[in-house]
């Protein structure tokens, strides 16, 4: 193996570690862990129609981070069940489970890609059931709105 291989191997190791180790501070609460992992100009994307759906800055995450404790008052697990890494993109697939202040369970199943750049997210895409996310937060069917 040569040394420019052996840093793409260590490389994709750290990243995959920085992957969980967000995914982790999302289920412990740690919201400033998060933000103070994503770089200033990162872009974050959710999929769907749903009011939170599309492209967002850094400000995003911050925002989540209220809104979570607010929303999940008992706290909210998101556990990483696989994941997959080449270069500075790590693939994972994640799972949540908790309950709303409304009184909805949430447990909605993720595909997350997180891209590095020196440690820090610069790009967070997220695919998950939008209907049942739709359903919890907002009251309201993704049928009818074309999630």
């Amino acid at each position: 193996m040569s040394i420019s291989a052996n840093q793409n191997t260590n490389t994709i190791d750290i990243n995959k570690k920085h992957a969980l180790d967000v995914i982790n501070a999302i289920s412990n609460g740690d919201w400033q862990y998060v933000s103070d992992n994503f770089a200033d100009d990162a872009k974050i994307w959710v999929a769907g129609s749903m009011p939170i759906s599309g492209y967002h800055d850094k400000s995003f995450v911050d925002g989540l981070g209220e809104s979570n404790k607010v929303g999940f008052p008992n706290g909210m697990s998101f556990t990483a069940k696989a994941m997959t890494a080449e270069g500075n993109r790590v693939a994972i697939e994640a799972e949540t489970l908790g309950t709303h202040a409304n009184g909805k369970v949430y447990n909605n199943h993720f595909h997350l890609l997180m891209v590095f750049r020196n440690g820090m997210v610069i790009e967070w895409k997220e695919y998950m059931d939008t209907e049942h996310a739709n359903q919890t937060f907002f009251g309201q069917s993704c049928f009818s709105l074309g999630c």
